[in-house]
């Protein structure tokens, strides 16, 4: 009676094994991202991208999320997890590392991209173009943010009114700008910015407005110009040996469920905008609006500015860098 007793229990945990083994998922993926697990870039899109994907191959795939503060979650490492295989998607930012990306980050030069959606819409219709920048990976999705503004703690009605003051920088190009104006372009970390602008070390910041709410700046950076700089661009990208080894049918589920979900990317960059923009003006601050006059004027001011800086980039050829510049103007101009 014992031994019956023993048998059954064994042939119950050897079912409830293949039980186990009979759900598990076909395919285990991993995706790394440069964002904390709380940022809406997973909340709003990975997360309900991951699970649509996993319904809709019906358990085939799983995904596994590895955010900003895991193992994998470097934001320098990235493309180079993900084109290795290290991971199979990855989400990060074409900037980080500089000079990695030569050929995307022009859509970051100032003036360009008039918004969120129009930007997001230009890049993925010169996806093919941009494919050598990420050798080795699938391109699920290209976007940026909002352009930036300029944020100060002296009040500024124009950004000539940056003309001596120290202003914290993002990219060379917009180093370029500021030092065109006058101002004294200054190289540091967001994280920094709140205590140099406390320190009096920097006077302002040229940022987009989400990063200004999450690093709280509005705080201490009281003066804005909402003058549509330079967006930030992002990929997300699927290791290509991975993608061909998959079903015909998971690589269309994947490529389908990409195109809807990220198509809201342009919306999303600029809803989320609008709780720093109301905290800022919860706080008293003040906010000036640049038309889109304005901001054609300036790029025909820095049209020097932007020829200097794609004959100097050491990082693409000067014919290439112009010739895809000039698309990249075209793609913009078609997605208004």
């Amino acid at each position: 009676m014992v031994l019956k007793k023993l048998s059954l229990a064994l042939a119950g945990i050897s079912l409830g094994g293949l039980a186990i083994q009979a759900n598990a998922a076909d395919y285990d993926l991993k995706i790394s991202t440069m964002f904390p697990s709380t940022h809406f870039i997973q909340t709003m899109a990975l997360e309900p991208w991951a699970k649509q994907i996993e319904e809709k191959s019906e358990g085939r795939i799983s995904i596994t999320f590895f955010p900003a503060g895991s193992a994998l979650g470097n934001a320098t490492k990235q493309f180079d997890q993900v084109r290795a295989g290290v991971v199979d998607f990855a989400v990060g930012i074409p900037a980080i590392p500089r000079g990695r990306h030569p050929r995307i980050v022009l859509s970051e030069l100032p003036f360009v991209v008039p918004n969120s959606e129009v930007g997001t819409c230009a890049l993925m219709a010169m996806k093919d173009e941009f494919q050598s920048d990420f050798p080795d990976t699938h391109i699920l999705n290209l976007t940026v943010t909002e352009p930036s503004g300029a944020h100060t703690n002296t009040k500024v009605a124009t950004l000539d009114d940056l003309k001596g003051l120290r202003i914290r920088t993002p990219t060379p190009a917009i180093t370029a700008m500021l030092e065109y104006i006058g101002a004294t372009p200054v190289g540091m970390p967001p994280t920094e910015i709140y205590e140099s602008v406390e320190r009096g070390v920097i006077d302002g910041n040229i940022m987009p407005w989400g990063p200004v709410g999450a690093f709280k700046l509005w705080e201490v950076l009281k003066y804005h110009i909402d003058a549509g700089i330079n967006p930030v661009s992002m990929y997300t990208l699927m290791n290509q040996a991975k993608y061909d080894s998959l079903p015909d049918d998971l690589k269309a589920i994947i490529d389908e469920t990409s195109a809807d979900v990220f198509s809201n990317w342009g919306r999303w960059w600029h809803e989320t905008d609008q709780t720093a923009i109301e905290a800022a003006k919860a706080n008293g601050n003040e906010i000036i609006t640049m038309s889109q006059e304005e901001r054609d004027a300036w790029r025909e001011r820095l049209a020097p500015v932007v020829d200097k800086y794609l004959a100097e980039n050491e990082d693409i050829d000067t014919a290439e860098a112009k010739a895809l510049y000039a698309d990249i103007l075209k793609a913009v101009d078609n997605c208004k």
